[in-house]
């Protein structure tokens, strides 16, 4: 064997430690799972090239490991099949064809074994993808010649990943996205002795919630919550009011959770390494921008005025010396790197919605709150916590449109009435419109419920939703619900 390729088999010894000790690191593959694991594990069992696509440090690497962990104890997998490159490893940047050369190595020492003729599969996970635009080229030529390979793969945006490629895949991959933890989860990994047993609740009231739409009536939905509601009594209502306070300030990305650090600590590192790689790396490097200041103010001034609607005039004037292309050339940028996400004004004519007038939201609170250096104290006087729970509904119920209609897009809209009133979402469920308005107040006016009452008479919709702080209750086909209880049936 040839020194350099002594090298990198050292190296990926290194990488796939189970090759000797049949076990993953826990470290690596974390006790705690979310709750959508099961659906990356059910990819192991189809034949596409699966493609994880999520934001950095939203725990890509750490579910691999886990599937990695899974297939080799509970599906008795032999760990010399399983092979898991990381790209982002700087010993691959000076390997010319670091996947190429990886599966050559591994097929010669550690598999010893033809993978043009393997009678059972063996599994390859390639972590941040992106780093090597030849990936999918090579993935392609493996998959037409009928190799026994499961894929995994993971990158941080579409646009990255598929530098090249893109239409050499169709028909042959399926990507599926991975966001930040969801408040459910957080409740699970914060407060496993509450969060287990009211996120398997939380899976029950969304078929309640999906049987209000088809019988157009909320009614039974109404009386689930009230069974649950009840029976979690006061001083688990206290514990779960400061599990959403705390998510409005630390959102989903699992390291602002880590007990050995405080807040300051970990939104620091959050700000200072992670978005600055999203913004040099992502951006700059993926997309060819000039300007990485320009995107990093557009970010700021977005995260500012989170859930409302924008003015692209306006923006144009704070940032400076931009044109409308460039502009929109970056917004598009960060909603490819899944850090903002758009809202079109409702029209039931979809050809109807235009895209001048929008609402943007960040993605992620937590992330927005470490860029802009808010701090505990901030958060609690703060006067922007409507539209930080604003943010984090519009975030839970794009995903629960996606996991109550998969086959549809995750669509979410506003709307405003003819007295230019705003209603805060549009979800269509079951082609029914579900007027939303977010709430996050101790106290609920008449004034507060009006252009829901409006959105249900226009569109006859089988009732409306109104997510409070703390107030449950059914009226005139209006559902309210504390934000922390609707966030678990998301």
């Amino acid at each position: 064997m040839e020194e350099k390729e002594l090298q990198l088999l050292r190296e990926l010894q290194k990488e796939n430690v189970w090759w000797q000790t049949h076990d993953v690191p826990s470290r690596l593959a974390r006790e705690f799972k979310r709750s959508d694991y099961f659906v990356y594990k059910d990819l192991l069992k189809n034949n596409k090239i699966n493609v994880i696509i999520g934001p950095r440090r939203v725990g890509k690497s750490t579910l691999i490991y886990q599937l990695i962990q899974y297939l080799i104890k509970e599906e008795n997998i032999p760990p010399n099949r399983i092979l898991f490159l990381s790209l982002e490893r700087a010993f691959f940047e000076i390997t010319k064809s670091p996947i190429t050369e990886s599966i050559n190595v591994y097929e010669e020492n550690i598999l010893k074994e033809a993978i043009s003729s393997l009678e059972k599969p063996i599994y390859l996970f390639i972590d941040e993808a992106s780093r090597n635009t030849e990936w999918a080229a090579i993935l392609k030529q493996f998959y037409d010649l009928k190799y026994n390979i499961k894929y995994v793969v993971s990158g941080s945006s579409s646009p990255a990943l598929y530098q090249k490629g893109s239409e050499s895949l169709v028909g042959r991959k399926n990507d599926v996205l991975i966001l930040p933890l969801k408040f459910k989860d957080v409740l699970r990994f914060k407060h496993q002795e509450i969060g287990e047993d009211l996120s398997a609740k939380g899976v029950y009231l969304r078929s309640k919630l999906m049987q209000a739409v088809n019988n157009n009536s909320p009614k039974e939905l109404y009386d689930e919550l009230i069974k649950l509601y009840t029976a979690i009594g006061p001083n688990i209502e206290a514990n779960l009011q400061v599990a959403i306070n705390e998510y409005l300030l630390m959102g989903g990305y699992p390291e602002f959770y880590d007990v050995s650090a405080s807040w300051e600590e970990c939104s620091k590192m959050m700000r200072e390494a992670y978005f600055e790689a999203i913004i040099s790396y992502d951006i700059l490097k993926v997309f060819g921008s000039r300007n990485p200041e320009k995107i990093r103010r557009l970010y700021i001034i977005l995260a500012l005025s989170t859930a409302n609607i924008i003015s692209m005039s306006k923006i144009r004037k704070d940032i400076g010396e931009i044109s409308r292309d460039a502009l929109d050339d970056y917004f598009q940028q960060l909603q490819d790197t899944h850090l903002v996400a758009v809202s079109l004004q409702y029209k039931k004519n979809r050809r109807k919605i235009g895209n001048e007038l929008k609402k943007a939201y960040v993605q992620d609170v937590g992330m927005r709150n470490a860029v802009l250096g808010v701090l505990e104290d901030n958060i609690r006087k703060s006067e922007v916590l409507g539209s930080l729970a604003e943010t984090i509904a519009q975030d839970h119920l794009r995903r629960l449109k996606l996991i109550l209609e998969p086959s549809k897009k995750d669509e979410l809209f506003f709307w405003r009435d003819n007295s230019k009133r705003e209603l805060d979402f549009i979800i269509e469920l079951n082609n029914k419109v579900i007027p939303i308005e977010s709430k996050f107040q101790e106290t609920i006016r008449s004034e507060d419920i009006r252009v829901i009452q409006a959105a249900i008479e226009k569109f006859n919709s089988p009732f409306g939703i109104l997510l409070t702080k703390k107030s449950i209750h059914l009226s005139n086909k209006i559902l309210s619900i504390p934000l922390w209880l609707f966030l678990l049936i998301c």
